[in-house]
């Protein structure tokens, strides 16, 4: 199995950037660049709202945060944040690595409990307020759209349903912890996660914790999270209403449902490359639009991710480069009150 996967994951690689060049070549550069130029100025509003984005997730995960525990301030959160963003559109591990070097870097702070809690809520939450909108586009879609698209939209309303069913399990009862405990002793598993199963014990009972008592800052973090849903729906009716004859909030917000999908069902493609190519194209076509428009559409959008990924990378940069050299400080600073 873990030989299956090692190979699974270059080969969906490799398919999704063969199927982002197929979509390119039946769009035609010409015709993006096209988009481009009609965007002009209108891309420094793009990018503007997909920083809204991160903001919001930022303040939700701020929120997310143990009452009590220090923490870093909003700008060294959003900074984080730009930081797993990044890691997680250019690697093929996606979000196990980018939340991942979340929670690591943000141990600097806080206890790593609390960090990875706080990770690990935030991001729940998130898929929950997703979840909510994605739910509410796949039943929209089955009134609008043609015979054809409704079985995919049934589709996406099981699958999400199960989610939330499973989001639903995770509240009430430990789902990890006795996962662990029915592992056979002998088997690599087991072995792997026994140093850190008293860790991740406590990581759970914070989150369970947290939906338990903390319904003021749920219900809060619950709203900043279901409103970056709505970022996604005004860069869709911007790049419309810019470069087609046509357009509407209608087709924005089921653009942006069928983008959170795809984000959700294929999060470990680099960038989604392809994917989202491909499910704005079909989108848009059984609304009526044609296949270049939507792609296009996503074209733009991924060229506004690179901007905030780049961003993301220098501050990892700056972030890895400083670390060192304030450890060193910290052994200096330690040596000399030593003598």
């Amino acid at each position: 199995m873990k030989r299956s996967l090692h190979y699974l994951r270059p080969l969906a690689s490799i398919a999704s950037l063969a199927l982002f060049f197929y979509v390119l070549r039946r769009t035609g550069v010409s015709t993006i660049l096209d988009g481009g130029r009609e965007l002009g100025a209108g891309f420094v509003v793009l990018v503007l709202l997909s920083g809204l984005r991160h903001a919001l997730r930022t303040a939700a995960w701020h929120a997310s945060i143990e009452p009590g525990v220090p923490r870093p301030g909003l700008i060294s959160l959003f900074g984080l944040r730009l930081v797993g963003e990044a890691l997680n559109g250019v690697t093929p591990a996606g979000p196990l690595f980018g939340e991942g070097t979340k929670v690591w870097a943000a141990s600097n702070w806080m206890p790593v409990s609390s960090s990875a809690s706080s990770v690990l809520i935030e991001n729940l939450v998130y898929g929950l307020a997703s979840g909510l909108f994605m739910l509410s586009g796949a039943i929209v879609a089955l009134i609008v759209v043609s015979q054809h698209a409704r079985f995919v939209s049934w589709i996406v309303i099981a699958g999400l349903a199960a989610c939330l069913l499973v989001f639903g399990a995770m509240l009430r009862v430990p789902l990890m912890t006795r996962l662990l405990d029915r592992l056979p002793a002998t088997s690599r598993v087991k072995r792997f996660v026994e140093p850190y199963e008293a860790r991740i014990a406590a990581v759970e009972a914070e989150v369970q914790g947290f939906f338990r008592t903390r319904r003021a800052a749920f219900s809060g973090i619950f709203i900043l999270e279901f409103l970056t849903n709505f970022t996604g729906v005004a860069e869709a009716y911007l790049i419309l209403k810019v470069t087609t004859p046509h357009a509407s909030l209608l087709t924005s917000y089921l653009v942006e449902v069928a983008n959170r999908v795809v984000q959700l069902f294929f999060a470990f493609v680099p960038f989604g490359l392809g994917v989202e190519e491909g499910a704005a194209a079909g989108t848009l076509k059984a609304l009526g639009y044609s296949v270049s428009e939507g792609v296009s559409l996503a074209i733009l959008r991924r060229a506004r991710t690179v901007v905030w990924s780049t961003v993301g990378l220098l501050v990892a940069a700056r972030y890895w480069v400083s670390r060192p050299v304030e450890k060193g400080a910290q052994r200096e600073t330690a040596d000399c009150e030593c003598g």
